[in-house]
């Protein structure tokens, strides 16, 4: 993972100044087309004893102790372009030297908003896109708004899901209320997102600021994070998370209030509804399913808070029964706390998750139970240039005995890891 100088240099020429705008922006009448790009450095210093996942190690980071360097963290370039009046196209063009394509798209879908004649509006996406989870990648490219890495949560969305299909969603604004109150539903129908759930079972949540493209490969641990015991299948070392394996649509579908700028409260229902026992030759499908709950409003003191909570399971393999081969339960939550004061904003955010077998003896079980403190702050040097520093400690309990499996391969009972990272972004946007 060492940083390439000709793709920095690449993406650098040609930047233009220009504020970069929010990922939700619509396109104006005079605006047909809207780029918007950045790039991203990164000196970063790393305290694990493992190996990064991305080498097929234990680590929850993205880096590990032999890239503490300056690293050429990611760019992207993302399109917005209005086709007629009521279609917009949106694409984003992603790259990052940790990737095993270093170039790659993550989102690439048509949008439909005809003219309401109503007070509902309506929205379709139709495509490759990322379900609207997230209420911390909300900035253009899927960027967090509020820190350098993304919650477990949002890590595991940014490698894992993508919705390759059709969305459709409904909102209504009440302007005669206090506060605009507007509620919406959302539902979508999409194939290609069968293997989710293998690299949480298998590795555990992790927290970094890595995006998966939608054609790009995984990397999986030598060694399972979950069940050590059962050895890896010959075609494990790395998977593609957006194959079609079984030919059976999975589906979503949502519900969201919010009160203007001030709440948000949002549900959601994601089932990929994968059979656990199809296998394409190369990739076994996962059957995967969560409830997730989003909650956003502001305090006294203008200080925002974030908070999302997921819960699911995982399987995959035949069905034994009461389990499959490979089934797991999973959750995790975060709490964050963010204040802007002018061109500076500071932000703390703590993680708790877990990942549990459902069907291991108890005192052989293994589980990736932690939690994680992030501390950052954010400082726009000026319209297109931001500076950044975040520290982030991980703490993980693997087991209750000295006797599980996972010491029994050689591996500590309970694991600390730190990192701290210094940014260095350049962004632009230009309009057409």
């Amino acid at each position: 993972m060492n940083t390439h100088p000709g793709v920095i240099a690449l993406m650098l020429l040609g930047l233009q100044a220009a504020p970069l705008a929010a990922a939700d922006e619509p396109v104006a009448d005079d605006d047909r087309h809207v780029f918007t790009g950045a790039v991203d450095l990164s000196a970063i210093d790393v305290s694990s004893p493992f190996t990064t996942w991305l080498d097929h190690g234990e680590g929850k980071l993205r880096y590990d102790e032999d890239d503490n360097a300056l690293q050429f963290t990611r760019a992207f370039l993302e399109y917005r372009g209005r086709l007629t009046s009521t279609v917009v196209a949106h694409g984003v063009l992603n790259i990052e030297d940790t990737q095993e394509k270093t170039v790659d798209l993550t989102e690439a879908f048509l949008e439909w908003r005809p003219v309401p004649t109503t007070p509902w509006r309506l929205r379709t996406r139709l495509g490759a896109f990322y379900p609207k989870l997230s209420l911390e990648n909300v900035d253009a490219g899927w960027s967090n708004a509020y820190a350098l890495s993304a919650s477990a949560i949002n890590t595991w969305i940014g490698e894992e899901l993508r919705t390759f299909g059709s969305e459709v969603r409904v909102s209504r604004v009440f302007s005669e209320l206090p506060l605009t109150p507007e509620i919406a539903f959302e539902g979508a129908i999409f194939y290609g997102n069968d293997p989710t759930g293998a690299l949480l079972n298998r590795r555990g949540w992790a927290i970094h600021d890595r995006q998966t493209g939608i054609t790009s490969a995984l990397p999986l641990p030598d060694v399972s994070a979950i069940e050590p015991w059962i050895p890896m299948p010959s075609d494990s070392a790395d998977f593609k998370p957006f194959d079609e394996i079984d030919h059976r649509p999975g589906f979503y579908g949502g519900a969201e209030w919010r009160m203007g700028e001030s709440f948000r409260l949002k549900l959601f229902r994601y089932d990929n509804h994968g059979d656990p026992e199809a296998h394409d030759g190369s990739n076994y499908a996962w059957r995967t399913h969560f409830d997730h709950l989003g909650l956003q409003f502001t305090l006294p003191g203008d200080i925002g808070v974030i908070s999302q909570w997921i819960d699911g399971v995982t399987r995959m393999g035949p069905d034994l029964g009461p389990w499959h081969v490979w089934d797991s339960d999973f959750d995790a939550r975060f709490l964050l706390l963010t204040r802007a004061f002018g061109r500076h904003r500071l932000t703390a955010r703590y993680d708790t998750f877990d990942v549990k077998p459902y069907n291991d003896p108890e005192g052989y079980t293994n589980r990736d139970q932690g939690h994680a403190w992030t501390a950052g702050y954010l400082f726009d040097w000026s319209e297109h240039i931001r500076l950044g520093v975040e520290y982030l400690t991980i703490d993980t309990e693997h087991c209750d005995s000295d006797e599980c499996a996972w010491v029994f391969n050689g591996l500590p009972r309970t694991t600390h890891q730190n990192q701290l990272q210094l940014s260095l972004r350049w962004q632009f946007q230009e309009r057409l």
